[in-house]
């Protein structure tokens, strides 16, 4: 006997079992530190607990995350589309529990992040924060990273966001790695001419620094054709194929890329520090600008360019 089907029911399918949330955490950190052994350090956990939490999770997506080499880990393609959902998920996760967590705050935080971070970081900073502390004023100064590190020495900010080196840094908390390169125009001609026409930002930047020692260093002869208080001088520059720039790597997309045959550059560390004596609204913000700056960092988004 045949049954009658109601087309405009809806058919019930199965929830799929949610993600274990610590397995992604633990996942996002393994990719962040390069290794297991790193990743287990900062998770709290041994290389061999790290290791089985990966292969439940693989077990669990029915996918290989990563492909094992000699002292170093690569993400499969799979394993890098988890990467940018699961930092995405866990920052959905992590303002849940801040929003239902935290205390009714009130006060005001002066919060201070490098000139060109604002065009890019400062937005989902500020809208993260204020969805779960809409009655803090937060006060918030543009500046260079050196001047940000000693208004905050001074108690004159309250938390800043800055680039430099971790081991220069030990009052700050590293956010961030990222790896700073030469930026060309692709098919450009600049980077054929010598002297070397360079984009750099004023004095007193790191980077400018890293440039001029590396390019003295190798011998390779350059003259200063621009500079700019602000990195987005530089990359108009580069643009316009008038220079080349040291710049962070997430900025070598087209119509740029990275120029590999100059002397290689190093990296630099994104750093958070709070003021001595902050109050709670300060390390409640400090919560979302690391959440921040990682989420855009890992969306391919520009992060201090």
């Amino acid at each position: 006997m045949l049954m009658a089907i109601d087309e405009d029911r809806p058919v019930s399918t199965p929830n799929p079992a949610p993600l274990d949330l610590d397995l992604v955490r633990t996942f996002v950190t393994i990719c962040e530190a390069g290794n297991f052994s790193r990743a287990a350090e900062r998770v709290g956990r041994t290389p061999s607990a790290v290791s089985l939490q990966v292969k439940r999770l693989e077990e669990r997506l029915g996918r290989a995350l990563f492909l094992r080499r000699p002292r170093t880990i690569v993400p499969t393609a799979d394993g890098e589309a988890l990467l940018g959902l699961g930092r995405r998920l866990l920052a959905v996760n992590d303002e849940v529990v801040a929003f239902f967590e935290a205390p009714p705050m009130e006060g005001r935080v002066r919060f201070g992040a490098p000139n060109d971070s604002g065009l890019f970081t400062l937005p989902a900073m500020l809208r993260r924060f204020a969805v779960t502390h809409p009655q803090v004023q937060v006060d918030v100064r543009l500046d260079a990273s050196k001047a940000l590190r000693e208004a905050c020495r001074e108690g004159a900010l309250d938390l800043v966001l800055y680039t430099g080196a971790a081991g220069a840094n030990r009052e700050a908390t590293v956010v961030q790695a990222e790896d700073l390169v030469w930026v060309g125009l692709e098919g450009g001609l600049a980077e054929a001419r010598r002297p070397l026409p360079l984009a750099l930002c004023n004095s007193g930047c790191a980077w400018r620094a890293a440039a001029l020692d590396a390019l003295d260093g190798a011998g390779i002869p350059y003259r200063i054709a621009y500079s700019s208080e602000h990195c987005q001088g530089q990359i108009a520059a580069v643009e316009a194929d008038l220079a080349v720039a040291p710049l962070p790597m997430n900025v070598a997309r087209r119509p740029f890329r990275r120029l590999t045959d100059l002397p290689p550059l190093g990296g630099y560390d994104v750093l958070l520090r709070l003021r001595d004596g902050a109050g709670p609204a300060a390390k409640a913000l400090a919560g979302h600008v690391a959440a921040s700056v990682r989420e855009v960092s890992g969306s391919g988004g520009r992060l201090f360019a």
